[in-house]
């Protein structure tokens, strides 16, 4: 019999194609490459499928595999059937994936102590994201979760003053590089003689250059502020740049509206999604980061690990411990346009700005490596000493 710690990953659905899946797949094949865990996903909803691949040795499965959402009756059946997944396959660690996912784990928490349960937070504790039912599921966790695993210390502070309960119970662990490959032949590629002047030739031959962005087509995203600012700057700022908005979603048609009303529209491209991200930061000088809350903001890692400089808004939370001000990029008040556009400005308009921020993207990547996530969650796992189940009454 193995004597590896089992754990278990629930999520809403692990077949979308979002950060939060992204996440849980990076991490889950970390746990499961070590050879020191059995992994399992359970999704709530949708097929049994992941967008980003699994380890051959992670088994998935699916609750509703033929449904996009859950309707209340099956909502409250779902109680039942996450009780009964516990009671049966009797994992070592539950690890909740979002914090709205904690509220049908009331009852295991209850009645199954043998099992211990973490609460992942993927956004931050200030944003329910539109759902109440979101901060409910919070509470719970702050009274009922072993541990509760934030994405950054800024979250960590806002999780402390909304839910004091959980204080004693909180880690920060960041989320997992996902292009730390690329930093390494980058660097490789640097050390050579004469790269610096190969990049620099590369540069001076492209036109225009690219000021990128990435994520949902949704308000989160901010992406209409980006356009305001954007069409605020100089035209002698503007000219010979233009800014790529890689994604999709709800928001297209009024983004492609407001860039037509602000007359930017021949500097605008809207590609869609893409699934080879690297090609777009490879074609970037500037990544523009303009959410108005993100739960950690890894597209600024996958930035930087590309060797593309960030400018972003400070938004809860994340891209602040992401992000050295002056270093790898700028940060920008929470919303300000008017400071992006002065931002962008300095950035766009002195190649000499741009250089000194490329000279220092590595900074503080090491954080988001293999070796120090994958410290952070053994520690984590391996710290939870599981009492004998109780009998269920």
């Amino acid at each position: 019999m193995s004597t590896h710690k089992h754990i278990l990953f629930y999520t809403g659905a692990q077949s979308r194609t979002g950060g939060t899946e992204r996440a849980c797949a990076d991490t889950a094949n970390m746990l499961a490459a070590s050879g020191d865990y059995q992994v399992e996903i359970l999704s709530e909803y949708g097929p049994a499928e992941s967008p980003y691949p699994l380890h051959d040795d992670i088994v998935h499965e699916s609750l509703y595999p033929e449904r996009s959402h859950l309707g209340a009756v099956r909502g409250l059946w779902l109680f039942l059937r996450l009780l009964w997944v516990v009671l049966r396959k009797r994992p070592d660690v539950v690890v909740v994936v979002e914090s709205i996912g904690f509220l049908p784990f009331l009852l295991p928490t209850l009645l199954c102590r043998r099992t211990r349960y973490l609460c992942w937070e993927h956004f931050n504790a200030t944003s329910d994201l539109g759902v109440a039912r979101r901060d409910t599921a919070r509470r719970l966790a702050a009274h009922r979760a072993d541990r509760i695993v934030v994405l950054s210390h800024e979250d960590r502070h806002y999780w402390e003053r909304l839910h004091p309960a959980a204080r004693e119970r909180l880690s920060v662990v960041p989320n997992l590089n996902p292009l730390e490959h690329v930093v390494a032949e980058r660097q490789a590629l640097q050390s050579r003689e004469s790269s610096a002047e190969q990049m620099a030739d590369l540069r001076d031959a492209r036109s225009p250059r690219v000021a990128v962005a990435v994520g949902r087509l949704e308000p989160q995203k901010g992406f209409d502020l980006l356009l305001e600012a954007w069409a605020a700057l100089p035209e002698a700022t503007r000219d010979g740049w233009v800014l790529r908005i890689v994604g999709e979603g709800a928001e297209r048609g009024a983004l492609m509206a407001q860039a037509e009303r602000l007359k930017i529209t021949h500097q605008l491209q809207m590609p869609g999604q893409c699934r080879d991200i690297r090609r777009e930061y490879a074609a970037a000088d500037l990544f523009v980061l303009s959410s108005r809350f993100e739960g950690f903001g890894l597209v600024l890692v996958e930035a930087l690990s590309c060797g593309v400089p960030c400018v972003s808004f400070a938004c809860p939370a994340g891209p602040g411990e992401i992000i050295k001000h002056g270093v790898n990029g700028y940060l920008v008040a929470q919303g300000d346009v008017e400071a992006m556009t002065r931002q962008l400005d300095e950035v766009l308009g002195d190649e000499a700005v741009l250089d000194r921020l490329r000279a220092n993207v590595d900074y503080g990547l090491d954080r988001f490596s293999r070796n120090t996530v994958e410290a952070s969650w053994r520690t984590l796992l391996e710290g939870l000493e599981a009492p004998a189940l109780l009998k269920v009454i």
